[in-house]
């Protein structure tokens, strides 16, 4: 079975958080891809947009929901497309990074927003400990707090003293991957590194990550049923930096043995 939590975030409640253009789509178009390419019976499929995207929802889905349904050898990928943001709890720690759910306090990001160093090693460790073989996380944000991009400062890192050393389609019937060794372990695929800005292309209405990760996923391959994540990854870095100019290039972090996904062509 694979399962797929799918959170896409143009519009905030917050008024200061700057709104998005094409998180939503890109949500929709991995949502409808995973949907249509994969039979009912072999996936579980959950979409996670704007207002229903907030934290509550987001670790209450991710955290609680999907751990008691996944089953022993089971694929999950989670997957987010929205702002990222480089803050500090307290003016004096070093800088931490967060996922933006739609109702992130500006003012209050520690308390209000999903934290990288805390909530999503948990996430990993309940899903892994309900029986999920495999886990990918796909982050089509960004942390540099740069503008231009899917992410922006928190006002604490924003007013204080800077702290050095940490900068961090027609489709064909459905497919049957019931029977497909997809690997085993974890890994997080995220859109830029952390001095970088993850950018939308208004003219193609997705994420530079997100258009390029689709265009991976549904390239024919001889007939292959999975591609190796590795080769996943050198096709849509090369991809983003060629059409980002080199600004933006995705980071793969990993403990996988022979990991893959499924060609969706």
């Amino acid at each position: 079975m694979i399962h797929a939590v799918i959170v896409g975030i143009d519009a905030y409640q917050d008024a200061s958080i700057p709104r998005l253009s094409c998180a939503r789509s890109d949500a929709r178009a991995l949502h409808g891809l995973l949907e249509r390419r994969i039979p009912s019976g072999e996936r579980n499929v959950v979409l996670l947009e704007d207002e229903r995207a907030t934290r509550r929802n987001i670790m209450a889905t991710i955290g609680d929901e999907l751990p008691s349904i996944v089953e022993a050898g089971d694929t999950v990928l989670l997957y987010f497309a929205c702002h990222g943001s480089p803050e500090r709890r307290s003016s004096r720690d070093r800088r931490s990074l967060y996922l933006i759910p739609h109702d992130t306090d500006y003012q209050r990001i520690y308390a209000t927003a999903i934290d990288m160093d805390r909530d999503v090693p948990g996430w990993l460790e309940r899903l892994s400990e309900a029986g999920a073989k495999l886990v990918v996380l796909l982050l089509d944000t960004c942390f540099s707090g740069a503008a231009g991009g899917r992410t922006f400062t928190g006002p604490v890192l924003q007013s204080s003293p800077k702290i050095p050393g940490y900068l961090e389609f027609d489709d064909p019937d459905p497919l049957t991957f019931r029977d497909l060794d997809l690997g085993q372990g974890q890994a997080i695929f995220s859109a830029a590194d952390r001095d970088q800005v993850a950018m939308e292309n208004l003219g193609v209405g997705h994420g530079v990550f997100t258009y390029h990760l689709l265009k991976a996923l549904t390239k024919k391959r001889d007939g292959a049923r999975t591609v190796h994540l590795g080769v996943l990854y050198a096709e849509v870095c090369d991809d983003v930096r060629t059409a980002t100019g080199e600004r933006q290039e995705p980071v793969l972090s990993t403990r996988l043995k022979n990991a893959r996904l499924p060609c969706l062509a």
